[in-house]
This record gives structure tokens, C-alpha cells and sequence, in this order.
């Protein structure tokens, strides 16, 4: 019976295996020009030049197009600052949710440090 049992979970990991490529590509949600609210590339894209907007292209496109990062990511730089960026983006996405719950939030804090002393 145990033995059944690894068989089976032997096949179901091959299989697996099997159908997912690009396994050990570097993944661009890991990558410090990734911009995770819109799913975009910060190391290429154009600046419109009167307004000074930065217009970036789509993460998917870029990864596609062999003449930019391409499939293998050659442009892939690691984000050790992960737990900084992804907030950040969560509060500039979420600015009036960001500031309403902080004005509701911080007299009770307050009231709970001073509680404590």
C-alpha cells in the first residue's frame, strides 16, 4: 500500500514537472525594476518629455521580447528591498484607504500606550 502510494506521488511530481516550464527562470515579482501594482518594467519604457511621465511597458512584454530581458532575464537584478517595496506600492495604490484608516487608528493606539504606562 505505501508503496502504491509513492508510486503515485512519483508520477504526479513528474508530471508536473513535465508541464511547467520555465521553472528555473528568475520570476520578475523578485526583481528590483518589477512595479508590482501595475504589472510593469521600470528598466524600460519611454518619458514623455513635457509632462516628465514615466510611461514603462508591461512586465509580460518584456519578458517576451528576446531584445530586452527576454525569457532568461538578463536584466534581472535580485530586490533585497522586497519588504519595503511592496508595501509601498500597496499605500500609493491605496493612498485615501491608507490615511483614512491611519486617522482612526492612531488615537487608539495612543490610548493603548498610555494604558500601558
Amino acid at each position: 500500500m505505501l508503496m502504491k502510494l509513492f508510486t503515485i506521488l512519483f508520477i504526479i511530481h513528474n508530471v508536473e514537472s513535465y508541464f511547467i516550464q520555465n521553472q528555473n527562470k528568475p520570476i520578475c515579482a523578485n526583481c528590483k525594476f518589477f512595479i508590482p501594482n501595475k504589472n510593469e518594467c521600470s528598466n524600460f519604457g519611454t518619458i514623455d518629455i513635457i509632462t516628465n511621465e514615466h510611461n514603462y511597458e508591461q512586465a509580460l512584454d518584456v519578458r517576451k521580447d528576446n531584445k530586452k530581458c527576454g525569457e532568461d532575464a538578463i536584466f534581472f537584478k535580485k530586490n533585497y528591498f522586497k519588504f519595503i517595496t511592496i508595501p509601498y506600492y500597496f499605500f500609493v495604490e491605496n493612498r485615501v484607504l491608507s490615511l483614512l484608516c491611519s486617522s482612526v487608528l492612531i488615537p487608539y493606539i495612543g490610548l493603548i500606550l498610555f494604558i500601558i504606562k
